[in-house]
């Protein structure tokens, strides 16, 4: 019985020993233990982001991050909820949004985009945002482009642009905030405009952990390496001007 029990031992040994060297192979020569799923989480921007997973920043994800065992799990919904579900740490990575101080985000080198001009319009003359004190101002859910104003506004978010610019035209608004390129045609001749603030960048937000960062530096490398090969040219296409790279390597 003794020696039953010794041999038994003997043998577990053997087969943990055999299980470490398997995973220190593994490690040693590069192969994945298992791909590792990033959750990203986006707004819903035509062209650019789509539930299904196409859009040319989900695109440029997947080439950037191409080097790695990564597998890409695409959330797109409103740009408010997709917000919470990164600060909930239900995403690991936020398409798109201005870089800004924080903790709880990090941003890479390479931004995946240029935001346009914010611009207030109004039927209205304006000469400064000053007259807006204490006015009706909307915006799109999420966007908080009341970080723009220098005064207290009572703000209003709507869930599509058509809908601030009806209640801009119907009195319901006193200005509504967004893009040019939103403004529906019927409009264009009637409004006044404001720029709030100029073109900047935008980029894809990674938590501020160990992880995070290390994803940060892979999408710079990806990024880089797309940028020299003249890939990154390819994928933007007629957009890759107004994304506004660096010409020279970062």
């Amino acid at each position: 019985m003794a020696q039953q029990w010794h041999c038994e031992q003997w043998a577990r040994k053997v087969a943990k020993q055999a299980c470490l060297l398997c995973v220190f192979v593994c490690i040693s020569i590069g192969l994945p233990l298992q791909a590792k799923t990033l959750t990203v989480a986006a707004g819903a921007w035509d062209g650019m982001t789509a539930a299904d997973g196409s859009g040319l920043y989900f695109q440029v994800l997947r080439e950037a991050l191409g080097g790695t065992d990564i597998e890409l799990k695409f959330r797109v919904t409103n740009w408010k909820r997709a917000k919470q579900m990164f600060y909930a740490n239900r995403a690991d990575l936020l398409l798109a949004d201005y870089r800004s101080n924080g903790n709880r985000q990090f941003f890479p080198l390479w931004h995946i985009d240029m935001d346009p001009p914010v611009v207030a319009f109004s039927l209205q003359n304006f000469v400064s945002a000053d007259r807006l004190q204490g006015k009706t101002v909307g915006w799109m859910l999420g966007y908080e482009f009341s970080q723009f104003l220098p005064v207290s506004v009572k703000g209003v978010e709507v869930s599509a642009e058509q809908f601030g610019f009806d209640m801009l035209e119907y009195g319901r608004l006193d200005a509504y905030i967004s893009y040019d390129s939103n403004v529906p045609p019927t409009l264009r001749a009637k409004l006044k405009r404001l720029q709030l603030a100029p073109a900047q960048p935008l980029y894809p937000v990674f938590q501020n952990t160990f992880a995070g960062r290390q994803l940060a530096a892979e999408f710079d490398r990806g990024m880089q390496r797309l940028h020299q090969s003249g890939r990154l040219a390819q994928i933007y296409a007629e957009h890759f001007p107004q994304a506004n790279f660096p010409a020279v390597q970062r």
